[in-house]
């Protein structure tokens, strides 16, 4: 026998699925500007999508930056010229970011973090990517750049 709880579980359940999708599909400008961006970018032909050519077009950009990226980086961090980061530049430049981000949240310079300052730091929505897609860059919340 079911219990209320399970029974409301199992009648919310298909709703919410459905809610969610129901607002996915209408969007909300804001899960689906990265993808406008990459379509007005790379789609060559107009017709919305991408096809095989603007597909191999596109990797062919994010592998150029890629590159560009990890030749900015060895400049900046491989102190013995070697072409690649050991365990102790890789070390230098993960504390160079954190700096960086610590002096970013500081607002008054005081080289304290205050749990005020922490919050609005957070609330800067697109202050800091993280992972996949931002690779913990800092950015402009205004110019969407690299600071």
């Amino acid at each position: 026998m079911l219990t209320k709880l399970k029974l409301a579980m199992l009648i919310s359940a298909p709703l919410l699925a459905g809610a969610t999708t129901y607002a996915l599909a209408q969007g909300d400008g804001q899960t689906d500007h990265p993808r406008q961006e990459l379509l007005q970018k790379f789609d060559k032909n107009g017709d919305g999508k991408l096809d095989d050519a603007e597909r191999a077009d596109m990797k062919a950009a994010f592998a150029a930056r890629r590159a560009e990226h990890h030749k900015e980086m060895l400049a900046q961090y491989d102190t013995n010229k070697d072409g690649k980061l050991d365990d102790a530049e890789r070390a230098a430049m993960r504390d160079a970011k954190v700096t960086e981000r610590f002096k970013a949240m500081d607002a008054n310079g005081d080289g304290k973090l205050t749990l005020d300052e922490f919050k609005a730091a957070a609330a800067k929505k697109g202050a800091f990517h993280h992972g996949r897609h931002g690779h913990g860059h800092l950015r402009s919340k205004a110019a969407g750049q690299k600071m």
